[in-house]
């Protein structure tokens, strides 16, 4: 037999649903029942004691003071007509000084009560007392009334009722709450199991998608979403919006698949051609350009192959190591890098640069500055000019890159962060680019927390802009020694800025207008 957690779902629900209500009805029952025998008992307690009181008055001592046989009056002790009907069942005697039976009632044939020497006892000390005794297959409640009407207590009168009919009206109860546990039972399995499955049944919807996803692969597949905003209701929305993501995920995974093996392909046949010219015995010349030509393929496979991993470790989010970097210094030496890089061809601008303090990585944040400025380099002309500018804001760093070049239209903008994807493919490939640049920009500026945006008009120029959470004083605080020491270092050798104007600082480079 299945353990109780290898059941389905919906059966254990309904068991459960089931138990639930089996124990409230329990509790009720158990409650009821014992309300049932307190006011029972209340009520029979009562009943005794008014019957005991009525004797009483009627007993009269005479002129000794003492209960005699002779002191109750013949047919005080027995019922009325009229009262056999509301209390059936009802036997009295009464007892003298010392305890010994002088009357009972008829329906008493030996005239005794199984009453204890201990409730006599304190009768006769003028206590009553109630108790339950057993007579045959009869319990009797019993209650012991001392006689006192006129003085000192002479005798005790003894009252017992059975309870055989209140056991009955008991048993008739205590059956009743058992079948109608039993029935709500029966009906919490039934309507637990209809009431499972219609609010599981989009569960079994989305395991019906799962199972024709993995028998297909198309994960265009939605789950039919449900009117009511409950939990199951957002779990579909949930589920949709996961295949939805999968969707593009597996959509980009197999375009960059194609798109990397497009790309390694060119390369590797521009390497064998050359390969197979270099076999012919071509004369020097022409043997060292072959040569230089695999060279260069080869360089530019490389190049490829650190973007992807790049990409690789960003997908795994294994990109960013949490450092205290200043993003300024690294502006500067990206301005630097390209003045030296370009020779003059370009105007190079370094238009201001705040001093910015980030938790991030270095390495990842050097790529995502030069990757900019080399795209602006790349797709601005001759004489054209580029200009980077670093501001600090209270609650973030933007860093936007600005050229004079060709520009990007409207149809591409959506689409130039993504892997691979190229405006010009032609001319791209031919300038040595990967495709990957802007797609590393992309994820880098996300790993810090960040974001990257671009404006552009054709024939006028791009403006790229990335958007960082700045490092906290929390983050200053704890940053290490040495940390600190570079970046004392470096606001020491590098500018400061007014007014978006650069002004050169102790022994630093002075920044062009």
């Amino acid at each position: 037999m299945p353990s109780f957690s290898r059941l389905p779902i919906r059966l254990r629900m309904a068991i459960w649903f089931a138990a639930l209500l089996l124990a409230l009805v329990g509790a009720t029952g158990v409650f009821l029942l014992s309300a049932l025998d307190d006011v029972v008992q209340d009520q029979l307690d009562a009943g005794l004691r008014l019957r005991a009181s009525r004797v009483e008055r009627e007993i009269t001592t005479g002129d000794d003071d003492r209960l005699d046989p002779e002191d109750v009056q013949s047919g005080l002790l027995e019922l009325a007509p009229l009262e056999e009907f509301s209390s059936p069942g009802i036997y009295v005697q009464v007892r003298d000084i010392s305890g010994a039976v002088i009357a009972a009632s008829a329906n008493l044939p030996r005239g005794e009560l199984p009453v204890t020497r201990q409730l006599i006892e304190a009768a006769l000390l003028d206590s009553e007392g109630f108790e339950t005794l057993p007579i045959g297959n009869e319990q009797v409640r019993v209650l012991a009334w001392p006689v006192d009407s006129t003085g000192p207590v002479v005798g005790v009168i003894v009252v017992g009722q059975s309870l055989r009919l209140i056991e009955v009206a008991r048993e008739g109860v205590q059956r009743l709450i058992t079948i109608a546990a039993v029935v709500a039972t029966i009906a919490a399995l039934a309507g637990g199991w209809w009431l499972t499955a219609r609010a599981l049944r989009p569960i079994s919807d989305v395991t019906r998608v799962v199972r024709s996803i993995a028998a297909t692969g198309r994960f265009e597949q939605r789950v039919e979403r449900l009117p009511a905003d409950d939990e199951v209701g957002q779990l579909v929305v949930t589920f949709n919006e996961m295949l939805a993501r999968l969707e593009r995920t597996f959509a980009s995974q197999r375009e960059f698949l194609a798109d990397a093996s497009h790309e390694l392909r060119g390369p590797l046949m521009i390497i064998r051609g050359n390969l197979d010219l270099l076999r012919l015995g071509l004369p020097e010349g022409e043997r060292r350009a072959s040569v230089r030509e695999a060279h260069e393929e080869v360089e530019r496979m490389s190049r490829l192959a650190a973007d992807l991993l790049l990409l690789a470790e960003a997908d795994a989010e294994e990109v960013v190591e949490r450092k205290l970097v200043g993003l300024d210094r690294i502006v500067r030496e990206a301005w630097e890098r390209a003045r030296h890089v370009d020779g003059g061809i370009h105007d190079i601008r370094l238009a201001q640069a705040d001093a910015s303090d980030i938790l991030g990585d270095a390495t990842r944040l050097e790529q995502l500055v030069w990757n900019l400025v080399e795209n602006a380099l790349r797709y601005t002309p001759e004489g054209g000019r580029v200009e980077i500018r670093l501001v600090r804001q209270a609650d973030e760093v933007v860093l936007g890159v600005s050229d004079t070049g060709v520009g990007i239209s409207d149809q591409h903008l959506p689409r130039i962060f993504e892997r691979f994807y190229r405006v010009d493919k032609a001319r791209s490939r031919n300038s040595g680019g990967t495709g990957l640049g802007l797609a590393i920009v992309k994820s880098v500026a996300e790993a810090h927390g960040g974001r990257v945006g671009v404006c552009s008009v054709p024939g006028e120029g791009t403006t790229f802009t990335v958007w960082l959470p700045p490092a906290s004083d929390m983050d200053l605080k704890a940053a290490a020694p040495a940390d600190r020491q570079d970046q004392r270092r470096a606001k020491t050798t590098g500018h400061a800025t007014e007014g978006g104007v650069g002004v050169p600082g102790p022994g630093a480079l002075s920044l062009e207008p």
